[in-house]
């Protein structure tokens, strides 16, 4: 006896007639396929002038590793390993106030048992001040800080008096 008689029935069908079937479906989305797609929109000029434009100040992520921010100011190359293993970096370090980054370098002193050279204890607090004044100039710069405020005149206040 036949094992597969009833499959064979069953699933045996005409593959030029359902080709057939499918053949007007498949002409009327032909010519979509072979279109070339639409142009893109034309470039629309800005409304704003030039000057008008505002540039967002840079990121403090852009900032250097702790190797080459520390690098010029002599602070030993195992006291800034020691400070990237307590998860500081240079973003985290120009937010601290003073008296933290003194915290900081206590830490460093007492807990990671590394003695602090007067040297770079100076190193580090140049290096920050400097690297802050660099990001305050850079963001002035583009804030445009150099614009004078001049809505009060204190001739026009002096001259409204009596």
């Amino acid at each position: 006896m036949d094992s597969e008689p009833f499959s064979t029935s069953l699933y045996k069908w005409d593959t030029r007639a359902t080709a057939a079937a499918a053949a007007p479906h498949r002409l009327q989305f032909e010519h979509m396929a072979i279109a070339p797609p639409p142009p893109p929109p034309p470039q629309q000029p800005s409304s704003f002038p030039p000057y008008c434009v505002t540039t967002r100040p840079p990121a403090r992520e852009l900032l250097l590793t702790l190797e080459d921010f520390f690098q010029p100011y002599g602070i030993r190359y195992t006291m800034i390993a020691k400070i990237a293993e307590l998860g500081f970096t240079v973003s985290t370090l120009l937010d601290m106030k003073d008296e933290e980054l003194d915290d900081m370098m206590i830490t460093l002193s007492q807990i990671v048992r590394i003695d602090l050279l007067v040297g770079e204890k100076y190193g580090i607090k140049a290096a920050i001040r400097a690297e802050r004044r660099r990001y305050h100039l850079l963001v002035g710069a583009a804030a445009g800080s150099g614009h004078v405020d001049n809505t009060t005149n204190p001739l026009d206040a002096l001259s409204q008096e009596g």
